[in-house]
Formats: structure tokens, C-alpha cells, sequence
């Protein structure tokens, strides 16, 4: 298609109220309808963005409608991302596909069929350091991947167990709404960030779950997983909704790249300089014990607002760039059940006990 495309906001809270400045500023992008179970927030998504506020999920598929986008409960994903699709509308789908791997994959099997832009929302991708990690593996200036590990954490959890106990009840709370705790909600990105860096896929994991300050949580507030790519390297992820703290860190034979708390980056590699988008490194041996190593440099980098529209790789943009060029999206679906087929196999793991191939 050419010209402007016409959007359905379908969820305003949580994240898509961090986004919605994406719509308002791209001037050739129209906000037709705002839709949610709250209609406040549907009021206040339409102030900011424009469109009519509604409780009725229909109007997303109205007529003059060309791209829905679905920020809702991930056990309304199914339904909404399927009826949207269906209806001929390009669909931005928000992480993860689905609460459990039989409705992501009935998502999958519906964007198949379609010839509309069909994709996932994932957030980290707006940032231009992860497609510095990318080159620099596929560049192999970290030599071969041996560890990836993140942690990603947060204490949203306590705060909505001490909610729930009042009574205030939240769809994260519920292992039905959103497939588990912690882990499904904080994990896929990183799955995905490691599968994508490395060209790698998880063939096995093993995982632990617990729930240890969250008692008016359903699902897990501690997870920790261990997982074996195809290539041999390992994976190990730890996830909280009761403690603080963020890392992305890979190391390979050749050096290291470690990010913590979305702003403080260390380099170290003997394979020389790299210039990235945003990671410089100048280069430099230190002495270390089994011979000479790229000597640490360290530099501050934060990542971009999630409405900076002047910002490429801003998934929002370029998902919106894909409808209006009729390409595929950025992030396909198919490439988000993969990580559901992850998340199955480390709960299947907690609970069992065992180690469970990724199949």
C-alpha cells in the first residue's frame, strides 16, 4: 500500500502507553480507533494519539482500518490477533505470541495464510547496541560463542501480589492470562536476542521456578533457566518480579561484551578495533593468564526512547515502514513461537525435573 496507514490501538496501558507517541508524530500515520477494557484508558490513549475511544474490540476491524495493534493480555492474543488477521488487516502483535504454545501457533498458522504484514513487537530490537552485538558475533570479533547469560529483573511483581491482596486484582497474576509468572514475561526477549545474535536455536533446557515474595501471584516470581544451543554453547537466563537488576553479557574465545542495567557497556576482544553504531573499541592486548586479551574499555550508552520516531530502528516505525512498503515485518511470528517452544520446554523442566528437548 502507499500513503498514510490507518491504525487500531486494540490495549492503551501498560507498554503501549510508552509508544503511542509513534502514531501522533509520524505524520503520514493515522490513528482511527483506541480500543480497551478500561475506557479510561482508551480516553487517554485517544487524547494523545487521536481516534475514537471504545470498549468494542469491532471497531479495530472496521473498514477503514489497516494495521491493528494488540496490547493486551496474552491469553486474548489468540483470539484478537486471529480475528484481525483474518480480516485482512496487517497485525503488530506484542511479546509474547500467546500464553501457551497451542494459541501461538494458531497465530503462526494464521499469518502464514495472510498476505498482509504480520509481526511481534520486540522492544529490545529498538536498541542499536543489540544489532552491534549481532555484527560483532557474525563478525566474529568475539571469536566463538561459548556463554551468553541475562538477567533481567524487576519488582512489579510485589507490587501486584500486594494489590491482588486487596483485592485489586491483575492479569499478570493469573497463570491462565499469562501463561506463567515471571519467566514468559521477561525471558522471550532474551531467547530471542540469543537465537538471533548466534544463527543458533535452543535444542535443550532445563529450568527452576519459584514463587517466594509474591503470594497474590498465580505464577513464579524467580525463574533461572539453563539452556544448550545447537552449536554447543550455553545459555543461562535468570528472571525476577522481586529483585532489581539488568545484564546481557556473551563471551567467546576471542573476548566479551557484558551491558548492565541498560547503560553501563564493557568491551574486550584480541581480534582488534570495532565500530559499531553505537559500541566503539579501540583495540589493545593486556597480559592475562593463558596468554594475551583485549584490554577491558568501557563507555556509557542508553537506549532510546520508545517513542523516538527519528530512531531507525524503532520497531514501531519500522513495522509501520513494512505495511506501507508491503514487506514482512521486522520480527516475524514464527520466529516468537520458537521462543514459546523455549519457555514450554523450561516450564515442562521446573516441573518435571529433567532436562526437556526443544522440539
Amino acid at each position: 500500500m502507499s500513503g498514510s496507514v490507518n491504525v487500531s490501538f486494540v490495549g492503551c496501558g501498560g507498554m503501549a502507553a510508552h509508544y503511542l507517541g509513534v502514531y501522533r508524530d509520524l505524520d503520514w500515520v493515522r490513528v482511527m480507533s483506541c480500543v480497551d477494557t478500561n475506557l479510561e484508558s482508551a480516553r487517554t490513549a485517544a487524547e494523545m494519539a487521536g481516534g475514537v475511544a471504545t470498549l468494542d474490540f469491532a471497531a479495530a476491524l472496521d473498514a477503514d482500518v489497516d494495521a491493528v495493534i494488540i496490547s493486551t493480555p496474552n491469553s486474548l492474543h489468540r483470539s484478537q490477533a486471529v480475528s484481525a488477521i483474518e480480516a485482512g488487516k496487517h497485525v503488530l502483535l506484542q511479546k509474547p505470541v500467546a500464553a501457551n504454545l497451542a494459541d501461538a501457533e494458531a497465530i503462526a498458522a494464521a499469518a502464514a495464510q495472510s498476505t498482509r504484514t504480520v509481526g511481534l513487537y520486540m522492544s529490545y530490537f529498538d536498541q542499536p547496541l543489540v544489532h552491534d552485538l549481532r555484527d560483532m558475533v557474525s563478525e566474529g570479533w568475539l571469536g566463538d560463542l561459548v556463554h551468553c547469560y541475562a538477567r533481567l529483573m524487576h519488582k512489579g511483581g510485589m507490587m501486584w501480589s500486594e494489590e491482588a491482596l486487596k483485592g485489586n486484582r491483575t492479569w499478570r497474576g493469573s497463570v491462565e492470562e499469562t501463561g506463567g509468572g515471571c519467566f514468559i514475561q521477561l525471558a522471550v526477549h532474551y531467547i530471542h536476542i540469543f537465537e538471533w545474535i548466534s544463527g543458533s536455536s535452543v535444542v535443550r533446557a532445563t529450568g527452576f521456578t519459584r514463587n517466594l515474595h509474591c503470594p497474590g501471584l498465580e505464577g513464579e516470581d524467580l525463574a533461572v533457566a539453563v539452556l544448550q544451543l545447537d552449536s554447543g554453547a550455553m545459555v543461562t537466563l535468570d528472571t525476577a518480579w522481586c529483585a532489581n537488576g539488568e545484564e546481557l553479557s556473551v563471551h567467546g574465545t576471542l573476548g566479551r561484551f557484558s551491558y548492565r542495567n541498560s547503560q553501563r557497556l564493557a568491551l574486550a576482544s584480541s581480534a582488534g578495533p570495532f565500530e559499531g553504531r553505537v559500541a566503539r573499541y579501540s583495540g589493545g592486548l593486556t597480559p592475562a593468564f593463558g596468554g594475551p586479551q583485549g584490554e577491558e574499555q568501557q563507555m556509557e550508552i542508553c537506549p532510546p526512547a520508545f517513542n523516538d520516531i527519528s530512531n531507525p530502528l524503532n520497531q514501531h516505525r519500522a513495522f509501520l515502514e513494512a505495511v506501507r512498503e508491503g514487506k514482512p515485518a521486522p520480527v516475524s511470528i514464527a520466529s516468537g513461537v520458537d521462543d514459546m517452544r523455549v519457555v514450554a520446554a523450561v516450564y515442562e523442566s521446573a516441573r518435571s525435573g529433567r532436562a526437556v528437548e526443544v522440539g
